[in-house]
């Protein structure tokens, strides 16, 4: 069986697309977890939910963002693999065809695919696929492990339940960049894992999404939760896969003062290699556009 979990606020349009997207069969959970969205949008979440035979709606009513959201899904799944979607994404095509070919979740942890990505409005080919399809490519081609630790985002891959339940791993109940801590950890206790030239999943960029969304909180939260993930590489002696954090230093100016002296604090306590990523520096405007999913 499979568990597929969603959060989701304010965004029953698009919620509509991703379960349309779904296959409706008996042997998939669909658990969505509600962040306290707008009072005018609850009757029409709970009539789409109903809907489907196979979704279950559930509310987090402390208004405690995506991770908390994931982690109350997380509490509700009945399959052996779990799978994560956000509410304005959805599905490819040959998601039947995957699931269908996924081996025993008693013999593998993860299985990781490929994405594509759009634009939410026109459907035009996006840029947010692009990073984490080549940690695919670098796997197949190359045997290079930075998928395990750097596909930072939840989605995209199928993970066995028992991998997530053994090893207690949570999402951060933060603002903003709850599952890269997530994702780095199950890569890290995955002992056994498949890595598929195949796409699973259309992600998408839209204006006023929370990747979306650069305010001085958003930004500290996944400059905090970054070093969390670099802390945790180093403490098992896998440096060479840490991310970098130029970005954050670069950028933190353009806040203010105070979160520019926090940023360069904290680096420094934490003996953040700044370092890592400098060739980035070349193609600046490229890296910006990925790492605050600009549309243009």
């Amino acid at each position: 069986m499979y568990s597929i979990i969603i959060p989701h606020k304010n965004a029953v349009v698009y919620l509509k697309r991703l379960l349309e997207s779904i296959p409706n069969r008996n042997d998939i959970q669909v658990v969505v977890v509600d962040d306290r969205s707008r009072e005018d949008l609850l009757p029409k979440l709970t009539s789409l939910c109903q809907q489907y035979l196979n979704v279950e709606l559930y509310a987090n009513d402390g208004n405690r963002g995506a991770g908390a959201s994931r982690n109350i899904g997380l509490s509700k799944v009945k399959g052996d693999w779990v799978i994560f979607a956000d509410s304005d994404d959805f599905f490819n095509d040959s998601f039947t065809k995957q699931l269908d070919s996924l081996p025993n979740p008693e013999g593998c942890d993860i299985v990781f695919f490929k994405v594509n990505s759009i634009d939410s409005d026109s459907y035009k080919t996006a840029h947010r696929h692009q990073f984490f399809n080549a940690l695919i490519d670098g796997y197949i081609e190359r045997g290079e492990k930075d998928v395990l630790y750097k596909y930072s985002v939840p989605w995209g891959k199928v993970y066995s339940r028992k991998l997530i339940e053994a090893n207690g791993i949570q999402f951060s109940e933060v603002v903003a960049g709850n599952d890269m801590f997530f994702a780095c950890s199950c890569g890290i206790k995955a002992k056994t894992y498949q890595v598929r030239n195949e796409v699973l999943y259309v992600v998408t960029v839209r204006e006023g999404s929370i990747v979306n969304t650069i305010t001085s909180e958003y930004f500290l939260s996944r400059f905090n939760e970054t070093l969390k993930v670099n802390n945790l590489l180093k403490e098992l002696n896998l440096v060479r896969f840490q991310y970098s954090v130029l970005y954050f230093l670069f950028n933190s100016y353009k806040f203010d003062f105070k979160t520019f002296v926090f940023v360069l604090k904290s680096l420094f306590q934490s003996r953040s290699n700044i370092l890592i990523g400098i060739e980035k520096i070349l193609r600046f405007r490229a890296v910006l556009k990925d790492r605050e999913n600009r549309k243009k």
